[in-house]
């Protein structure tokens, strides 16, 4: 049963990360060449339908994370690189958190690639370290 969670984690994290790259190396330079009626329009439709799909992502990896920690690996739980690990993930859960219940809702889309850049830095950290766990 662990190989098919796994695969889940994984898809959640390529969902989460993936996204974020799209959105900073594509999206971002496009849009923010576009008026600003325009550019704001994009930024409220495309992130809100991606916001809800990294909050099902976040819970996602939550809950296969919890299951594969005490199923397969409960030995991590001395492991200072994996409470590293669920620092990272954590600082990111309550920065998506601001982007998504504060910036987004009170139309601040100038804000947003900066929150997002540090999340992107803080996810390919926490792929990093789970690589040198394994």
């Amino acid at each position: 049963m662990v190989k098919p969670v796994l695969c889940v984690r994984i898809l959640f994290a390529i969902f989460w990360i993936g996204g974020m790259i799209y959105t900073l190396l594509f999206l971002h330079p496009v849009v923010k060449k576009l008026k600003d009626d325009a550019r704001e329009t994009i930024a409220r439709k495309a992130q809100g339908r991606f916001f809800v799909g990294v909050w099902v992502a976040i819970a996602g990896l939550f809950i296969t994370g919890l299951y594969l920690w005490y199923a397969y690996r409960p030995d991590l739980s001395g492991n200072g690189l994996f409470h590293a690990k669920l620092f990272a993930f954590f600082i990111m859960f309550l920065n998506f958190s601001y982007i998504h219940l504060f910036l987004h809702r009170k139309e601040k889309f100038k804000d947003i690639p900066t929150f997002v850049w540090i999340n992107l830095v803080l996810g390919i950290l926490v792929v990093g370290i789970i690589t040198f766990i394994r």
